[in-house]
């Protein structure tokens, strides 16, 4: 951990955020552009905790020893270019991965919403009162949801139990997975 003394007490970055800092400048010196084995690299803040400069990735740079002992506890008043592109391709990326977890989330809602359904419409079928499908059973039906609609899933049932009413669960559900098998292979011949 670096570990920084400010007025009498001791602050340390965390390990986490001191590699990241350095992957994101590429473990190189910002100010010298040397790597190591060369040089040993450390953690700069460009506005100094001493001016109330902040341990967030934006206010932090990778620094060899040299360098940051140069500096000292002078404010850059101009970020490196580098730094700065860097910074800003930073904040893209985490804007782009916030807005994919978003809709990754609508995603799986989606999903448990058409599972929900399509468990109700078995259990309507089937008139078991205590029926739900179990985890394995809901993980089936997410699987089917891949390859067909939950339109397509639930016409399946209903041809299951108008057909074959006295099936076991297991047997209806092969069942069910071949009707929806031989109807994909069927179009793909005729089409």
């Amino acid at each position: 951990m670096g570990i920084f003394i400010i007025k009498d007490r001791i602050v340390a970055i965390s390990k986490t955020l001191r590699f990241e800092t350095f992957k994101r400048d590429n473990f190189q010196c910002q100010y010298c552009g040397r790597t190591p084995p060369e040089v040993t690299l450390e953690i700069d803040h460009i506005q100094p905790r001493k001016k109330k400069g902040k341990d967030n990735p934006e206010n932090l740079i990778t620094s060899c020893f040299d360098c940051n002992r140069g500096k000292g506890t002078r404010d850059l008043k101009i970020i490196p270019k580098s730094i700065g592109e860097k910074i800003e391709v930073f904040k893209e990326r985490e804007l782009q991965l916030g807005g994919l977890y978003k809709f990754q989330e609508k995603v799986r809602r989606r999903i448990e919403k058409d599972i929900n359904y399509i468990d109700e419409k078995w259990h309507v079928l089937s008139g078991e009162k205590d029926y739900s499908f179990n985890e394995y059973g809901r993980m089936q039906i997410k699987n089917l949801l891949r390859h067909f609609s939950k339109y397509e899933i639930e016409e399946a049932i209903e041809i299951s139990f108008g057909i074959k009413p006295y099936l076991s669960f297991n047997s209806r559900f092969r069942y069910v997975c071949g009707i929806l098998w031989n109807k994909k292979r069927r179009k793909k011949q005729d089409g």
